[in-house]
């Protein structure tokens, strides 16, 4: 009923404003993301390392690679061109670690990102058609389970040289194992739902059927497991790097910053200190935004 001047009475009120104020899930999703706030400062963090990657070239005072032999290890602040110092051949210090950030994400984000194209494929394949097709591909993945990770990417970079494309090759090599695992428990799930049944009935081709319906609904979790698949890449990579097994000079990497630094350490502590902190601050924040997508898309969250 309304009333006389037209307006609606309460009941039909809150009936409108529950309707107004009806959201999607992603609406809901970004909602709780951003009342996270662990989660938007790691947004902050991370936004600010692409920053910086991006623009690296206009960002570094420097290029990663210009030697002043009359500069070699000068401590931070001595030169107002050097606010961080200089390594042991005189580069500055400041670029190099701004250039390591785009190291660091080309080497996690292209792992993941080959994961999940090896990664998604199999997984479902193995989830929907089950039989054989599940059989061989969980047998595959075990036997990749067997190889530890590190090791088995020092064999693959020992045995075709140290770059960047060789670290992006070996530590794909078992990074789609979690990929494949979690998305085949999806498909297992999803292909029993009414949705499915019914698309099935309606005789809709199996392609469809995965593209249109499974994989769309499996989507959620495997997001979080590549947010969080991102800090363990940039930590492998910087291991390796530390390890001498990583990227070649003259291109920067923190990890290889802090493992050339053990001979000057006790004196240039510059150069642990700063590539340290740098890992260590992407690391917190890709693990605040990986920890805020997944709560996010969790409904159960919702207060």
């Amino acid at each position: 009923m309304a009333d006389a001047a037209g307006s609606p009475s309460p009941p039909e009120a809150l009936v409108l404003e529950g309707i107004s104020e009806s959201r999607t899930f992603w609406q809901d999703a970004r909602r709780r993301f951003f009342r996270n706030r662990l989660a938007v400062l790691g947004l902050v963090i991370v936004s600010f390392l692409v920053i910086l990657a991006v623009f690296a070239d206009l960002l570094a005072p420097f290029p990663y690679d210009f030697v002043r032999f009359d500069r070699v290890l000068k401590l931070p602040f001595v030169f107002p061109e050097n606010p961080l110092g200089t390594d042991e051949v005189g580069r500055d210090y400041l670029s190099r670690l701004i250039y390591g950030a785009r190291t660091s994400l080309i080497v996690a984000f292209s792992v993941q990102g080959i994961a999940l194209l090896i990664g998604m494929p199999l997984g479902a394949l193995a989830g929907y058609f089950g039989g054989r097709v599940d059989f061989v591909i969980t047998r595959i993945i075990d036997i990749m389970t067997a190889f530890p990770s590190l090791l088995f990417a020092i064999l693959i970079i020992s045995v075709l040289g140290g770059g960047l494309r060789t670290i992006i090759v070996a530590l794909s090599l078992t990074s789609w194992i979690i990929i494949a695992r979690l998305t085949r428990s999806q498909v297992l799930t999803l292909r029993e739902q009414d949705f499915t049944v019914a698309a099935r009935a309606l005789g809709a081709p199996e392609w469809r059927i995965m593209m249109r319906h499974l994989l769309p609904n499996a989507l959620t979790p495997i997001l979080v497991a590549v947010s969080l698949g991102i800090p363990t890449a940039i930590f492998a990579e910087a291991g390796l790097s530390f390890l001498g097994l990583g990227v070649n000079d003259p291109i920067a990497s923190w990890g290889k910053m802090v493992g050339v630094s053990n001979a000057y350490v006790r004196v240039y502590w510059h150069l642990a200190l700063f590539p340290t902190l740098a890992i260590a601050l992407t690391m917190l924040g890709f693990s605040f935004l990986g920890d805020g997508i997944r709560d996010a898309l969790d409904p159960k969250q919702e207060r």
